[in-house]
């Protein structure tokens, strides 16, 4: 891939890798998603779910780079000159327009619209200061129709305009705040694989303590998977501050184009005995295309 990055171990050279992902058990009712008590605690999906060994493809060793649009995922190279990713002022001023202008390049889309920054740490004490969150170990989609177009109506409230009768995408930029992603990596699944027959709308309870980021403080209804032995996994190891993986959530168009592409953090079983905490930062934008 001509985007990819310089780094050469031996991790990032394996072909493919196995490791456990906590698929939903299918179920009569509809799953709740609680949030954790204080930020420093962690949301335990291993003692609900069951593990599933997976294979995950490097992305990286990709012979085509992929896309939005068809595996509804994409990897990119994008220099930040962000210095303090847990500072708000940062973020609204040096890093948003600059992701918004990564997102458009690569969805096509007309107008992009960051309402998101959700930021992660496997370090308690950094959860706990910043009123972070930790990884989620288990493949689902944010969004359902019913999810996206009340968070249309959260972003824009009176000047929605004809905002929800065009067609709008919702997508995902993930990256790592501080160094190379050393544990609990991000993996997405090529939405050609998804049988959306084996998704399990999910209630996200509104938080019951203070909560940051805009998506995270209110209810929602988001979409796990239950295990579905076609779906392909990928993952780009080691992945650096300045490289973005872009994934899609939702779109509202339904023809050939990747509406979505799960997604799922998971333990890598090539994790170095004291490594680097993990600490990302995903932004969800609104795309318009016309």
């Amino acid at each position: 891939m001509g985007d990819e990055t310089s780094n050469t171990s031996e991790m990032a050279g394996l072909e493919e890798i196995e490791a456990p992902f906590y698929y939903l058990s299918n179920t009569n009712e509809t799953p709740v998603f609680k949030q954790t008590s204080k930020p420093s605690d962690v949301n335990n999906f291993q003692s609900s779910r069951k593990p599933t060994l997976m294979k995950i493809q490097n992305g990286r060793l990709l012979a085509k780079q992929p896309s939005l649009d068809t595996e509804g995922f994409a990897f990119s190279k994008q220099t930040t000159e962000v210095v303090d990713f847990f500072d708000d002022s940062e973020l609204d001023i040096v890093y948003t327009p600059k992701i918004e202008e990564l997102i458009k390049k690569l969805t096509g889309g007309t107008e992009v619209v960051a309402f998101d920054h959700t930021r992660r740490s496997t370090v308690p004490e950094q959860r706990e200061k910043y009123n972070a969150r930790d990884p989620v170990p288990a493949p689902h989609s944010d969004y359902s129709d019913a999810s996206a177009e009340q968070r249309m109506r959260d972003v824009f409230g009176d000047k929605i305009g004809d905002r929800l009768d065009r067609r709008f995408a919702i997508v995902n930029a993930w990256r790592s705040m501080t160094g190379t992603i050393e544990q609990w990596p991000l993996a997405v699944c090529d939405a050609r694989t998804i049988n959306e027959d084996l998704l399990i709308d999910t209630y996200r309870h509104a938080p019951h303590r203070a909560e940051p980021s805009f998506e995270y403080s209110r209810s929602s209804s988001t979409r796990h998977a239950t295990f579905d032995s076609a779906h392909r996994w990928f993952y780009f190891p080691e992945m650096q501050r300045d490289e973005v993986l872009l994934f899609k959530n939702y779109d509202t168009i339904k023809d050939e184009t990747a509406r979505f592409s799960l997604h799922s953090a998971f333990e890598d079983p090539f994790t170095p005995p004291e490594p680097k905490p993990r600490e990302s930062i995903e932004t969800r934008a609104f795309v318009f295309f016309d």
